[in-house]
Parts: structure tokens; sequence; C-alpha cells
């Protein structure tokens, strides 16, 4: 289908309608008219000619014009409901239904949980854990390889599904995203922040179902954060329990998931 992106775009297509108006009728009155005076054969060319690219050109750029400006407007509709306003990547909806498409090729996923996001809020206030988040989607984004599915499905949890990756893949990715975050965090809207994250992850290979996968992931970021935070785990044996002993949870519920997601 066509693409109307400028306006430049609505004088060309109107050009090439108005060619194809004009081409039909030049055509048959060339062959009617053949038999008349020279004169009057080329005056009922130009008239062939002439009025279909009169009347259709104008016509056509309207038409077009209307066009584009619906089109416009659904996109900016559809970016709105697909996309996450603060952040960016893809809205829960559009990321559980882009994974549950791809999940039967395999993949892994990644569930990625802000570390003490509610003392940030608390501390330094909404509009610096806005920044925060936004500073966690930047990174997210340019860390995933270009067919990697990224997307807010909580507060302040974020969720990553990497076709075909294996979970040795997927947990070389999420250290980078985990190293990433460590080093920008530092310092978040010039303030003395440490943003860091836990993340958990999990392969489509052991699970039956989106639902499973999303359990399992869920397990292992509940593990990342109880063995320290600012961690990746993906199976038991790679995180042990923090020595320092538990550290209180906040438990959010995730219904359109059917998991438990538990963070800080």
């Amino acid at each position: 289908m066509f693409k109307l992106r400028t306006f430049r775009d609505v004088l060309v297509y109107a050009a090439l309608i108005s060619l194809v108006a004009m081409l039909p009728t030049a055509t048959f009155v060339h062959f009617t008219t053949a038999f008349l005076p020279q004169r009057a054969h080329a005056f009922a060319m130009l008239l062939a000619i002439g009025l279909p690219l009169v009347i259709a050109f104008p016509v056509s750029i309207v038409a077009l014009s209307f066009l584009k400006i619906i089109t416009d407007a659904v996109t900016k509709i559809e970016d709105f409901v697909k996309f996450d306003a603060l952040t960016g990547v893809l809205a829960r909806n559009y990321f559980m239904e882009a994974t549950r498409q791809a999940f039967g090729a395999g993949g892994a996923l990644l569930l990625v949980d802000a570390d003490h996001f509610k003392r940030i809020n608390d501390t330094h206030g909404h509009d610096l854990g806005d920044d925060a988040l936004k500073l966690i989607g930047g990174v997210l984004s340019q860390t995933m390889p270009a067919e990697g599915l990224v997307g807010r499905i909580g507060g302040e949890e974020f969720a990553v599904f990497l076709p075909l990756a294996s979970r040795e893949e997927a947990v070389a990715i999420a250290e980078a995203i985990r190293r990433a975050l460590e080093e920008r965090g530092r310092l978040v809207a010039d303030r003395p922040i440490g943003l860091t994250v836990s993340i958990g992850v999990a392969e489509t290979a052991s699970q039956p179902s989106l639902a499973a996968l999303l359990k399992q992931a869920d397990i292992q970021l509940y593990r990342a954060k109880t063995s320290g935070r600012n961690r990746v785990c993906a199976s038991a044996e790679a995180c042990e329990p923090d020595p320092v002993g538990p550290r209180r949870m906040r438990v959010a519920e995730f219904r359109t998931a059917g998991h438990l997601a538990a963070s800080e």
C-alpha cells in the first residue's frame, strides 16, 4: 500500500492518478478521431489530455490530502496505544501479544526490575523517578538486537523477549543491560541515585506456555532480589541467598500475565 508521509507524496500520487485518468481517454480519442483533419484531431487530443489533467489533478490533491490527515491521525492513535508514553517502549498489552506470537519459535524472556525504586520516589520525588524509568527504557532499547522486544509491564517493571535466543545468549544480554544501567544510573538528572536493576531470565525451551515462561522468569527475578539485587539470575545455582538476610519485598500482582513479580 502506498504511503503518504509528506505533501510531496501527495503531489506525486496526484500526478500519477491524473496520468492514469488521462491515458484511456487520450487513447480512445486518438483512434476515434484519426480520420479527421489534422487540426481537428489535434484539438480533440488536446481536450482529451487537458480536461482529465485539469480535473483529476486538483481533485486528487484534495482527496489525498484528506487521506493523509486521516492516516496521520490513525498512526498517532496507534502509537499512543502501542507505546508507553513515558519510556517509549512497548505498552504491556502490545508486548504480551507480540511475545505470544513469537513464543512458538523459541527464545528467552528477561524480567527487569528497578532496585529500591520506592525509595528513589520517596527520597527524590516522582519526577526523578520518571527520569530513572526513562533511562531504563532507553538502555533496554539501545542494548537490544534488532529482533528483540522491549515492554513496560508495570510501574518499574520491564520485560524483554529475545526471539531464538538461548539461555546463555540471554544471560549475556542481561549482563550487558545490568552493567550499562549500573554505570549510567550513578547519576540521574545530575543526582547521585545509584540506580541499578535486578533481572530474571527464563528460556522457552523448558516452558509449555507464555504464562509458565513469565512465572519462571519471575522466580529468577525474585532470586536476584533476595540474593542482593543488581544481579542477573537464570537458575538457583547462579544466585546464592543474600548472606545479610532477607529483605522486605513488595509483591505486585500482574493479572494479565497470571504471575507474581517481587520487586522493590
